[in-house]
């Protein structure tokens, strides 16, 4: 196994909703080394910490309200088997605490995903509008919040500053929601602490909000026609997004400061949206990306250019910085 710095950088510029990236079983295709002053990754990891834990978040609400619970949240290989969230140890919870509210809580949790949690969420969409109760409905605001120094995810304390989630309805036939998140990330101790400050303005379309076809990652082709858009959770509620064989388009910009006090900005091209396909599990819950780009630039520096192929569920993705380029393979 070939590993450099640069190939480290990458390891941390996945969006979570999707790609996890490995440290290891790692090849690497490359031209022209990079300057020097490219190889540090304190940015690029800070960042995908950050994204990662808005992006549960948000998975966590979408289940919670439509489902009542987190049992079937990131299905290994998108139908049967381990939760991540069935959980190892621990508990997690969903209470509802109002008509359209509700907590969710974890308790020392240890989920499949190997990840403990503690503390609280709180989902509230009180405000939205056109009567919209689910997170399937047009006219849905989301509004996610923790209470201060609460939520912890390995003891990185997460704080919601501001998020709110919309669902703006069908866009070219799909279901589309936006999603302005400001959070802020504490490491512990053990991590070499500092604070991450973390903004993203995202939009995510369903793409296959109809009948649809995919292929998965071993090259069998699927072919669903639902009558309508849902289907539930893989198991026997009706008129839920499964999330288990759901296509995703995803748009938007962030930016942010690093622990070191480093600030980036970021960007996924307009005429390239990042595609997730959650049929592509090779290793369990880790969903990957399969096509699109992705902008990534720490202020002073030259700007990293990602991008995750044609649609196949390939673990190939090529990152360019200028002339250079390097091409991964998990």
């Amino acid at each position: 196994m070939k590993t450099t710095k640069f190939s480290l950088i990458l390891a941390g510029l996945a969006l979570t909703t999707g790609l996890v990236v490995s440290s290891c079983q790692k090849k690497t295709t490359t031209t022209t080394p990079p300057p020097a002053t490219n190889n540090s990754t304190t940015s690029a990891t800070d960042n995908n910490m950050a994204q990662q834990h808005s992006q549960d978040m948000t998975n966590f609400g979408s289940q919670g309200m439509d489902n009542g619970t987190l049992s079937t949240y990131k299905l290994a290989n998108g139908s049967t088997g381990e939760s991540i969230l069935s959980g190892v140890s621990g508990s997690v919870s969903v209470t509802v605490v109002g008509s359209k509210k509700i907590t969710v809580t974890f308790a020392s949790f240890v989920g499949y995903d190997g990840h403990t949690r503690n503390g609280t969420i709180f989902y509230d969409w009180t405000n939205s509008i056109n009567n919209a109760t689910w997170y399937r409905d047009s006219g849905l605001i989301l509004n996610i919040t923790t209470p201060l120094n609460d939520y912890t995810v390995d003891n990185y304390t997460v704080q919601v500053n501001s998020k709110q989630v919309k669902n703006i309805g069908r866009i070219n036939g799909q279901l589309t929601w936006t999603d302005n998140s400001n959070i802020t990330v504490k490491k512990p101790a053990t991590a070499g602490s500092g604070t991450i400050q973390w903004q993203g303005n995202w939009s995510m379309a369903l793409l296959n909000t109809s009948a649809y076809s995919y292929t998965t990652f071993d090259g069998t082709t699927n072919t669903y026609s639902y009558p309508g858009v849902f289907n539930g959770y893989g198991g026997t509620l009706v008129n839920c997004i499964d999330w288990n064989h759901a296509i995703v388009g995803i748009l938007g910009a962030f930016s942010g400061t690093a622990s070191d006090g480093s600030t980036y900005t970021g960007n996924i091209s307009a005429g390239s949206p990042l595609i997730a396909n959650f049929n592509c599990t090779p290793y369990g819950s880790k969903y990957l990306y399969v096509s699109g780009t992705l902008n990534f630039t720490p202020t002073g520096q030259a700007t990293r250019t990602i991008n995750y192929g044609t649609g196949i569920c390939d673990l190939t993705y090529v990152v360019s910085i200028g002339s250079y380029s390097v091409t991964i393979t998990i």
